[in-house]
C-alpha cells in the first residue's frame, strides 16, 4: 500500500514539473547562433534572436594572451616603406627607399634606429616593425635572423621572433597572388601636445621643416605621417625627412638642393604648400605617438631681396625686392645693434648703429606667403680691438659694447696663412668672449710653436696677434 502511494506522489510531482517547464518555454524567444566575417578578416560570433532585436557583437572583447598564443605569433620584420605606409593612407604604397650620399649615417643606430638598409649603407629600405602572423601563414625560414641586430642589413621581409606580445604591431595577411600585405598600425597610441609645433621655411634641409618639441629627441623615430585638413596624408622617412626625433623636413620643388648632394623626393610633397597640417603621427621604437595641430604651410616663391652695405655714419642704405606677388602685404623687421631702424620698402634708415651684420626680415601680414630675409653689413673705420699676448683686447677709446660686437661678428681667422671659419662643423671659435685665444683647439693648434692669427670681424678693421702653443691639447674621446 505504501509503495502505491509513493508511486502516485512521484507521478503527480513529475507532471507538475513538466507543466511548469512548458509554460516557461512558451514565454521564451528562440535564439540562433550566427557566425560572420568582419571587414578586417576576423570572425565574430553573435547570439541573434529570431526577432529583429539587435545582435550583440563580442569581436572587440579583450583576448587573454594565453588564448591567442596557439593562433598567432609575433615577429619583428623588415617592411619596405611602401608596404608599411600602404595601409596608413591612400597612395602610401608609393613611398620609396632613401638614398644616402653619406654612407656612415644609415649605419648609425642613433640616427636610423628602427630601419634597415643595404649592406653598403647606400640606401635605407624600410622599417623593422612588430608583425602579428596567424598560424595559417608560413614564413620563409631562410629569412629568419637571430635578433633585431641581424635585421639591420637583412633583406625585405626578414624577421626575428618576438617572445612577448608587442604593444603595437601590424597584422600580416597574404594576397591571392602570394604577396605580403600589412594592415594598419594598431596598438597603444600616446597623445602628445602639438602646441609648440612650428614651421620653418628657411631651413637648409628642405623647402619646409616642421619643428616639434626638442624633448622628442629622446625618441627613436623611424617613420612619420601627417594629415592635412583637406583629407590628404603624407609619409616621411628617416634621414631624408626625419632628424633627431623632432624635425620633419621635405622638399616641394625640383629647385631644392640638399647640402650633402643627396637626391631627395619632392613630387610626393609638391601639393603641400598652402595646406594646413592637422595631425602628426610618429612611429617610434617605443610606440605610436600622435599630436593634433593647426599648422599652415605658407606659399613660397623665388625672389631676390637686396640691401646694400653701408657705413654706420651714412644713416641710410637702399633696399629692393624682386619676384614678390602683387598681394604680398609687407611687414618689415630689422635685427642688429642699431636704434630707430626703419625700412620704407625702398630705404633703410637709422639714427645710431654699431658696425656689424644686420638682418632685414620681411613677412606677409596676411600669413598666406612665407617670410624671407637678407643680410647687410654696416662698417666703421674705428679700431675697437687690438692685439695682446695670446689674444685681443678692447682698444682704449672703444666701449665695452663695441668690443662685444666685434667678437660677436667674427666671421673667420687666418692661421699661419690658412683660412679657418669661425662657425660651422669645420670651423673653430678661436677667440672667446673675453678676447683670449682658446689654446685647447687641437684641430687648429696641432703643433708646439708660435702661430700668427688674423681676426676678421664683419664691419670692423682686422686685428693680428700671436699665440704661443707650448703643449698640444689631448683629443677628447667620443662618448
Amino acid at each position: 500500500m505504501k509503495k502505491k502511494i509513493l508511486y502516485i506522489v512521484l507521478s503527480v510531482t513529475c507532471m507538475l514539473y513538466l507543466a511548469a517547464c512548458s509554460d516557461k518555454a512558451k514565454d521564451s524567444t528562440p535564439v540562433s547562433v550566427e557566425r560572420q566575417e568582419n571587414s578586417n578578416g576576423s570572425t565574430s560570433i553573435t547570439d541573434a534572436p529570431v526577432t529583429d532585436a539587435p545582435a550583440i557583437d563580442v569581436s572587440s572583447a579583450d583576448t587573454p594572451a594565453s588564448d591567442i598564443e596557439d593562433d598567432v605569433r609575433y615577429v619583428l620584420m623588415n617592411i619596405p616603406y611602401g608596404d608599411f605606409f600602404a595601409a596608413e593612407f591612400e597612395g602610401g604604397e608609393k613611398v620609396d627607399a632613401v638614398t644616402s650620399a653619406t654612407k656612415n649615417k644609415p649605419s648609425n643606430e642613433n640616427l636610423t634606429g628602427g630601419t634597415y638598409h643595404l649592406e653598403d649603407n647606400s640606401m635605407i629600405l624600410g622599417v623593422s616593425y612588430p608583425v602579428m602572423v596567424s598560424s595559417d601563414i608560413t614564413l620563409d625560414e631562410n629569412l629568419k635572423v637571430e635578433d633585431s641586430t641581424g635585421l639591420l642589413a637583412a633583406s625585405d621581409y626578414s624577421y626575428a621572433e618576438l617572445t612577448d606580445i608587442p604593444a603595437y604591431y601590424k597584422e600580416l595577411t597574404v594576397s591571392g597572388d602570394g604577396k605580403y600585405v600589412f594592415g594598419k598600425a594598431q596598438g597603444d597610441e600616446e597623445v602628445l601636445s602639438g602646441e609648440n609645433v612650428k614651421v620653418n621655411t628657411a631651413t637648409n634641409w628642405g623647402d619646409y621643416e616642421i619643428d616639434m618639441d626638442q624633448s622628442l629627441s629622446e625618441l627613436t623615430v623611424f617613420a612619420a605621417m601627417i594629415r592635412t585638413t583637406d583629407g590628404s596624408a603624407y609619409g616621411f622617412r628617416t634621414l631624408e625627412n626625419l632628424w633627431r626625433g623632432f624635425e620633419i623636413a621635405f622638399a616641394t620643388t625640383a629647385d631644392y638642393k640638399e647640402p650633402h648632394g643627396n637626391t631627395v623626393s619632392y613630387i610626393p610633397y609638391a601639393d603641400l604648400p598652402g595646406k594646413t597640417v592637422e595631425e602628426i603621427t610618429l612611429y617610434t621604437t617605443s610606440g605610436i605617438k600622435k599630436m593634433a595641430t593647426s599648422l599652415y604651410l605658407p606659399l613660397k616663391f623665388n625672389n631676390t631681396i637686396t640691401a646694400a652695405n653701408a657705413g654706420t655714419e651714412d644713416k641710410l642704405t637702399t633696399v629692393s625686392f624682386e619676384g614678390f606677388p602683387a598681394d604680398y602685404d609687407f611687414k618689415y623687421d630689422i635685427t642688429g645693434a642699431g636704434t630707430d631702424m626703419i625700412c620704407s620698402g625702398a630705404e633703410i634708415t637709422w639714427s645710431e648703429a654699431m658696425a656689424g651684420t644686420y638682418t632685414l626680415n620681411v613677412s606677409d601680414n596676411s600669413g598666406v606667403y612665407a617670410p624671407y630675409s637678407t643680410k647687410f653689413v654696416l662698417s666703421t673705420d674705428k679700431v675697437v680691438a687690438v692685439a695682446k699676448e695670446d689674444g685681443i683686447e678692447k682698444a682704449s677709446d672703444a666701449s665695452e659694447e663695441e668690443f662685444a660686437e666685434f667678437i660677436k661678428n667674427i666671421t673667420s681667422y687666418v692661421v699661419n696663412g690658412e683660412e679657418v671659419a669661425a662657425t660651422g662643423k669645420r670651423g673653430a671659435k678661436i677667440i672667446t668672449e673675453d678676447g683670449s685665444a682658446d689654446k685647447t683647439l687641437n684641430k687648429v693648434f696641432t703643433e708646439v710653436k708660435e702661430y700668427e692669427i688674423i681676426v676678421r670681424s664683419a664691419g670692423y678693421p682686422e686685428v693680428t696677434f700671436k699665440v704661443n702653443i707650448t703643449e698640444v691639447a689631448p683629443t677628447e674621446e667620443k662618448k
